[in-house]
């Protein structure tokens, strides 16, 4: 009898669920990709889940390209671009097999870099197909490419050009005098559409003929949208942003405007305040806005057969993507990883979602996710545990007690170990999430300081400006809470001239002293930052180091 009461309750502790997973475990799956941000959205097509890494690069990091099975989160393939250095932030564009006059092609992934190339990776294998070469000032393609029968048309820094998907043979070449950055094409049946940075509108023929317009005194940083009312844009101006009908002024919003989507007479916009609908036929009106801070792309997920759903990723501390339309109440929905968020999500034909966040960790929900059931799932699922494993401890307390009121030592003391091993099951998790944070928080930051410089110095936020003619230092600063504070005040101090510019992600330094060179990036503590110059916090003896990229 004694020997059947110690197998049950061995057997009931082994059915015990473990505390570290849960049931929805089998249909997610994440992985920290470590070398930068995820600036644009995944994609799903069939079973692979392709996604790229942009960012500040320092040492031998570079971006790259990754396939993963969409099932398992296993590395199908990656292709790495040496040359590319700086925020790489084109989308990536899938291209199925197919055949023109130019030739034909299999399935293929169209990549632009920040150093100018245009590279066809094949989609099963990630092996480079071909290779073209853009011009790069400063950096190369920034913006979305689009596909025009058998060739695919391409933003560049200052022009457009166009490539057969088959070889990639240069088929047209356009240069023109402004520079752009995100500022994706348009294709027409007659032209392509392309913004710049300095608000001009460039109509350009398909034999290359250029025409353009003024449209305000800001940025274009999105494809240009064609409506049967006429052309919408969101221009980014110093402080806000304006949403113009061809020439027309017809709304004034927030600052830092979102990366918008047309789904048929409907436009989705946003800005650091607010998700906006428009809707244009004859007109283009605003029908109504939801709160937000939502600066990067906006996506659109279509399955067939149900209502879509719109995303905007949210450009906050507290990160996350909301989804629904603007004038109703947003549901957000929040990973375990959340952060500042550029990239929309990506989305498979079943219902699969992919998520990237400014961190560069990629979570993907395979399937027909449902979240708000999903977490409160959850919370039933850790509710129900929590409820067996007292149970159970209480049930061997109680026959522990038993054998020693008894005065049967033997049995006592063998359901007392086996106490100690349900106890050492259910708090080991937890004990090594512990330790393991206690580790992280004792590991010393690499650091960055140089015994050659002032003592008096030390303790002190200092600042490192690597110039082609030597290192500029300066040192004895506190209280500055980011790097984009120090390096205004440090500059000022050393006399230097810092030239900036404003983007999606924030501010970006072009030039210290008039040296741009490929760009600039930052470290603290000898260690890359994953978040632009205005939000890398910093402690009061930090060390930051702007070296060329």
């Amino acid at each position: 009898m004694k020997r059947i009461i110690i197998l049950a309750s061995i057997l009931f502790c082994l059915l015990l669920p473990p505390t570290s997973a849960s049931e929805s475990d089998t249909n997610y799956w994440e992985i920290d990709l470590q070398n930068g941000y995820i600036s644009t959205k995944p994609i799903i097509v069939d079973d692979q889940v392709i996604v790229r890494t942009s960012g500040f690069w320092t040492g031998e990091d570079r971006p790259n390209v990754y396939s993963f099975n969409l099932h398992d989160g296993s590395e199908n393939w990656r292709f790495t671009n040496n040359g590319s250095t700086n925020h790489d932030m084109s989308p990536l564009l899938f291209v199925p097999a197919g055949e023109s006059s130019c030739g034909s092609w299999n399935d293929m992934v169209l990549v632009g870099w920040t150093d100018g190339k245009v590279t066809a990776l094949d989609f099963d294998e990630g092996e480079l197909i071909w290779e073209s070469q853009t011009e790069v000032v400063t950096w190369g393609i920034t913006g979305s490419m689009a596909l025009d029968d058998g060739e695919v048309v391409v933003p560049t820094r200052q022009g457009l050009s166009k490539f057969c998907l088959s070889n990639g043979n240069e088929t047209l070449r356009v240069d023109l005098p402004q520079l752009g950055w995100r500022n994706g094409v348009t294709v027409t049946s007659q032209h392509y559409l392309l913004g710049n940075e300095e608000g001009v509108l460039n109509t350009i023929s398909k034999d290359g003929l250029v025409t353009n317009v003024s449209i305000g005194d800001g940025k274009i940083r999105h494809s240009p949208i064609v409506t049967s009312a006429g052309i919408l844009i969101h221009l980014q101006t110093s402080s806000a942003s304006e949403i113009y009908l061809d020439q027309t002024l017809i709304s004034q919003e927030g600052s830092s405007p979102a990366i918008p989507l047309q789904v048929g007479n409907q436009i989705y916009l946003a800005t650091s305040s607010n998700a906006i609908l428009m809707t244009c036929d004859s007109e283009c009106v605003v029908e109504s806005k939801t709160q937000i801070h939502s600066n990067g792309e906006i996506t659109r997920q279509y399955i067939p057969g149900q209502i879509d759903t719109i995303w905007f990723p949210n450009n906050t501390p507290v990160g996350g993507w909301a989804s629904g339309i603007p004038g109703s109440p947003f549901e957000m929905i929040e990973t375990p990883n959340d952060t500042y968020t550029t990239a929309g999500p990506g989305f498979g034909l079943d219902g699969s979602i992919a998520f990237g966040n400014d961190n560069g960790i990629l979570m993907v929900y395979i399937g027909s996710y449902d979240f708000e059931k999903s977490n409160e799932g959850d919370d039933d699922v850790s509710s129900s545990e929590m409820e067996i494993e007292s149970l159970v401890i209480v049930i061997l307390i109680l026959i522990t007690v038993f054998f020693q009121i008894r005065k049967n030592n033997q049995m006592a003391t063998k359901f007392g170990l086996l106490l100690l091993l349900v106890l050492a099951i259910i708090i080991l998790p937890d004990i090594s999430n512990i330790w393991s944070k206690e580790v992280d928080r004792l590991e010393e930051r690499p650091g960055d300081w140089d015994d050659s410089w002032p003592s008096e110095w030390k303790g002190t936020q200092v600042l490192v400006i690597e110039l082609p003619d030597g290192e500029m230092v300066i040192g004895d600063f506190e209280d500055y809470e980011n790097v984009e504070q120090l390096t205004d005040a440090a500059a000022l101090d050393l006399g230097i001239e810092v030239e900036k510019e404003t983007y999606n992600f924030g501010d970006w330094i072009i030039s210290f002293d008039g040296y741009s060179g490929e760009g600039w990036e930052f470290t603290i503590d000898g260690q890359r930052s994953s978040v632009g110059m205005s939000l890398a916090e910093l402690e009061e003896d930090s060390v930051v180091r702007w070296s060329p990229a």
